[in-house]
């Protein structure tokens, strides 16, 4: 199990790769906020539910209501909500924000990014070179830029 925050999760469903974290965890769970911020498109919204539907994702409520407010204070809802409920359940966080990778570390949350999971799913052989890099050309080819050197580092 895994704690995710809302850019990974938008990141997979507008690529079309979401089975990469099927590939990587077998449930995820994310907070209301992050449901709520992934699901700002009908279709979006349908994907997320259709996961929810399959037991794959899971929505949770963090309980500490003050230690979301203080995280708050620096980092969105979603990630606020998403390190909070990390905090809690004592379990990793995918997250690839620098501000809110830097303030979860602090707090002690073990991370990882998107980044990191590819890396992992290619040298564990649940991808192939070919199926990262066609994985990594469809992220450049969205929002999310790797760099030929960073496509290097999850190649090694």
């Amino acid at each position: 199990m895994i704690i995710a925050d809302a850019t990974v999760l938008i990141t997979l469903i507008n690529i079309d790769e979401f089975d990469v974290l099927k590939l990587f965890i077998d449930q995820v769970i994310i907070p209301d906020e992050v449901y709520h911020e992934v699901s700002r498109t009908a279709s979006a919204k349908r994907y997320l539910d259709h996961e929810i539907d399959s037991c794959f994702i899971q929505v949770a409520q963090y309980q500490d209501k003050q230690l979301f407010k203080d995280i708050n204070y620096i980092l969105d809802d979603g990630e606020s909500a998403s390190v909070t409920l990390a905090l809690e359940r004592k379990l990793p966080l995918i997250i690839d924000e620098k501000k809110g990778r830097r303030f979860a570390q602090q707090l002690g949350v073990e991370i990882i990014g998107l980044v990191g999971i590819l890396r992992f799913l290619y040298r564990d052989g649940r991808l192939s070179e070919a199926e990262t890099a066609e994985i990594v050309k469809k992220l450049n080819d969205s929002n999310f830029r790797i760099s030929p050197d960073l496509l290097d580092l999850i190649l090694a």
